[in-house]
């Protein structure tokens, strides 16, 4: 019997005449639906929100060896329709529609909800109610181990008592149950997504809720320039602008113009751009929370579901799973909350996923010095001008000055400002003073810096007598004060006094501060 020796050709070839074996095989395993997309597939209590009727959700495959569709599929299922997850998320997914469609996914949303709050929904929202489908009691939520809120219980009849549980329901949207059957189960839903909304058995909620107050420079901004809040309609006015004049709440046009009563005021975080800026993202979860409590019985059929959460699920064209994630808090319907759709960047790009409403989006901008708590603290202090303009000029008469001192002063200061294209009067121990400074070191300017001392209360006469000269030349008491190219453009937020110049922080969010000092740099030169 002859052995056959194998050499290292022969068994190259042998492994090439299997490979295609091998890949059948192979392709056929990863072929096979993921157990996620047969039971959305298999699904009965989906309905049609045109019909009323029920409608299947997704192909079921008849053959795992060819692809179930010829796209993508994005199921994404949403909490209660009116709720604040499924505005923000679908505001999202709706300007991403178009990316998606040239892409070749297919979207397809579920909420908790009826035809009517369907109708509702896909009116505020735009999106299309043909990729909208409906789980009234969510049965599929709890087949998919959807997250149903922290399943906290209450206590019995002999603790709280239903009469009880009724006087806090008539506290809360809705109407009470009529019957003890429902009362109950709507009492612990609420029970539930109270708790949630503090926190309690919903990670990552109280994160959002601050996110949305503070800002978040991560993130794009988040409200129009166009975009106006309404809360508290309190006329009958027969157009939009007296229906604003009687409104109790007006945010907008933008983030900056506030209404409250009969107060008017800007925010001072108004001429920053290009990031999700202090409350304006809690100014569209307002925007949302009006649209649902002012029709809450139409968005909520079924109150007992509301602590209910959602999930995002992404299949291939064999209904393979491609991307998953489940909610467990409120606000917290991604895992990139700056940024929700960034899962869908390797599908359909980068820059769509990473901005699909298409607003301001700098991540803040290049130079980011001027901003945070001092700002508001600087508008604060300035309500305290005027105390600080008597203080000013007193202060330098009590420790002896004269008219020549002042003389000399403003000669000092006038030399000082004209032989220097920027010079900015500081406190050594000033928070703005050191913040102006910071705002003049991060875009390379160079600068005069004239410490007038550590602090107002520490100023021998001649620098007393130097700050009160400052107030009578510009109207400003306060320190830093900044010259650039000889003219006063105000403090780190205080603008000049005639209006002309908005202050050291101002002119660097319009972009005019660069402007000046290349424009300054240009003349020396």
């Amino acid at each position: 019997m002859m052995l056959r020796m194998v050499t290292p050709a022969s068994a190259i070839a042998s492994l090439v005449t299997l490979l295609p074996f091998f890949l059948v095989s192979s392709v056929h395993s990863f072929s096979s639906p993921s157990p996620t997309y047969n039971k959305i597939a298999s699904a009965t209590s989906i309905l049609s929100p045109i019909t009323g009727e029920p409608t299947s959700l997704l192909q079921p495959n008849s053959n795992d060896d060819a692809p179930i569709t010829n796209k993508k599929t994005l199921v994404v299922f949403l909490p209660q329709l009116g709720e604040f997850d499924s505005f923000e998320y679908c505001e999202q997914l709706h300007a991403a529609q178009p990316a998606l469609q040239s892409n070749g996914i297919d979207l397809k949303l579920v909420g908790i909800g009826d035809a009517t709050s369907a109708q509702r929904f896909c009116s505020f929202t735009g999106i299309d109610i043909r990729s909208l489908s409906l789980d009234p009691t969510a049965r599929l939520y709890q087949d998919l181990e959807l997250y149903p809120g922290p399943a906290f219980s209450l206590p019995n009849r002999d603790i709280v008592s239903d009469d009880l549980l009724k006087f806090v329901l008539k506290s809360l949207p809705g109407a009470v149950p009529e019957t003890t059957e429902e009362l109950r189960p709507v009492a612990t839903a609420w029970w539930n997504y109270l708790a949630m909304c503090a926190g309690i058995g919903a990670p990552g909620t109280l994160r959002e809720i601050l996110r949305g107050y503070f800002g978040d420079v991560a993130g794009p901004e988040r409200f129009g320039d166009e975009d106006v809040v309404v809360v508290g309609r309190n006329g009958g006015g027969d157009d939009d602008d007296d229906d604003i004049d009687r409104a109790f709440l007006v945010i907008g046009p933008g983030v900056g113009p506030v209404k409250l009563g009969p107060f008017r005021y800007t925010q001072w975080f108004a001429d920053e751009r290009g990031y999700t800026r202090p409350v304006e993202l809690a100014t569209v979860r307002l925007r949302n929370m009006v649209e649902v409590l002012t029709q809450w019985d139409v968005y909520v059929s079924d109150p007992s579901t509301i602590a209910q959460r959602g999930g995002t699920f992404l299949f291939d064209e064999y209904g393979n799973e491609l991307y998953s994630y489940k909610s467990k808090g409120v606000l917290t319907y991604s895992e990139t909350m700056s940024r929700p759709l960034m899962f869908l960047a390797p599908y359909i790009g980068e820059e769509a996923a990473r901005n699909p409403l298409g607003l301001l989006d700098t991540r803040g901008g290049k130079y980011k010095r001027g901003r945070g708590v001092l700002k508001p603290a600087g508008k604060v202090m300035g309500l305290l001008s005027e105390v600080f303009k008597l203080e000013n000029r007193w202060q330098a008469k009590l420790l002896g000055a004269e008219k020549e001192d002042y003389r000399q002063a403003r000669k000092l200061i006038e030399e000082t400002v004209s032989n220097n294209n920027i010079v900015i009067y500081t406190y050594k121990l000033s928070l703005f003073s050191a913040e102006a400074m910071g705002v003049l070191d991060e875009i390379g300017a160079g600068y005069e810096n004239v410490e007038v001392g550590l602090e107002w209360f520490l100023l021998d006469k001649e620098k007393s007598v130097l700050r009160a000269e400052l107030l009578k030349m510009t109207g400003q008491s306060s320190l830093p004060h900044v010259f650039i190219n000889g003219k006063h453009v105000g403090g780190l937020f205080t603008g000049s006094e005639d209006g002309t110049y908005p202050g050291l922080a101002g002119l660097k969010e319009s972009g005019e501060l660069m402007k000046m000092v290349a424009q300054g740099l240009d003349v020396a030169s």
